[in-house]
């Protein structure tokens, strides 16, 4: 399985899908690291290696904002079925519940129409305010905007999102160049896209809500690299348990195998009701776990340098999914 899933990736790089992939295998042997290709063209055509940090967009989503909100459940600070309104008092749905961000039914829809010409104060009006697109619970809509509320909510409780991520999650992995505005030099951040108004962006959050947002969203905002990521899922694999430290009770383990809402579970995207569990971020990173194999993958590329005009992997890493699942 490996073997084929380092031979396609290269077939990607060669066929000018992406310029590089930085990847691993996680198993109870151990983990595996690879570092394929190069960052981008001209200036950026330096070989990938393990110091590179990455964009991981919506994968920030599971790495930093549910696992934090599962610590937050298991220790009974918030429930599941808790309102929005609980931790902010003047968001326009209270019905809505922690459970419905979590399973993407809440009713909010997908994104914020004409973002372009917003400014953070007009972004958080426009999240507070926003209008529902279907009854709560009623159908799934993939929502950012779900998920930047989880963030206020973490923030809420904590006091701040960073630092509550920092703390709770980075800290007990040791995931120590992992961390939202990430203070490290200019030429380890892979670049992401040349865009006309903010240059190219390297080392600085793609997502342009979590930049209006100060770069520090629930949704988006998280860099990393290979190897922290792969203590993340090493972590997944063990049912919460890192070198003897108890970062995430069983009990979520349970929880994520009790949902199934039309291919999704709390916070994750699961594969045909089995213990199989992923998520994407639009800038190309993709992370997921068999519980049931006890095997795990981490693939990290910049889908967006230069352009994200180019879509042709997120088509070629359905299909490293489909290798890694043994489909």
């Amino acid at each position: 399985m490996l073997e084929r899933i380092e031979e396609y990736i290269d077939k990607c790089i060669d066929a000018g899908d992406i310029y590089g992939a930085s990847f691993s295998l996680i198993t109870p042997k151990g983990i595996n690291q690879y570092y394929h290709g190069k960052q981008g063209q001209d200036e950026f055509a330096i070989g990938l290696d393990a110091s590179m940090i990455y964009d991981l967009a919506s994968v920030t989503k599971v790495v930093g904002t549910t696992t934090r909100i599962f610590q937050l459940l298991s220790d009974h600070t918030i429930r599941l079925d808790d309102s929005v309104a609980r931790f902010l008092p003047g968001f326009t749905h209270k019905e809505l519940t922690i459970k419905q961000l979590l399973l993407h039914n809440s009713g909010l829809p997908a994104d914020i129409d004409n973002l372009s010409a917003m400014n953070r104060e007009d972004l958080i009006k426009a999240v507070y305010e926003a209008p529902l697109v279907n009854q709560p619970g009623e159908k799934v809509v993939y929502s950012d905007l779900g998920y930047i509320i989880l963030g206020w909510i973490i923030r809420a409780v904590d006091g701040s999102l960073a630092r509550s991520i920092q703390d709770h999650v980075c800290y007990p992995l040791a995931m120590t160049n992992t961390g939202y505005n990430l203070n490290r030099p200019k030429v380890r951040f892979v670049p992401t896209e040349f865009d006309p108004r903010r240059g190219q962006i390297q080392g600085q959050v793609h997502d342009y809500k979590a930049f209006l947002l100060n770069g520090e969203s629930g949704h988006a905002g998280l860099f990393s690299t290979l190897t922290d990521l792969s203590v993340f899922v090493e972590m997944m694999l063990n049912f919460g348990d890192y070198q003897g430290k108890r970062v995430l009770d069983e009990n979520v383990f349970d929880w994520l195998g009790e949902y199934d809402v039309d291919g999704r579970t709390l916070g994750w995207e699961r594969r045909d009701g089995k213990h199989q569990y992923l998520h994407t971020g639009y800038t190309g990173p993709a992370i997921a776990f068999d519980l049931d194999r006890q095997i795990g993958l981490v693939m990290l590329t910049n889908r967006v340098y230069p352009t994200s005009d180019n879509h042709v992997w997120n088509r070629d890493r359905n299909h490293v999914f489909d290798l890694f699942f043994g489909e």
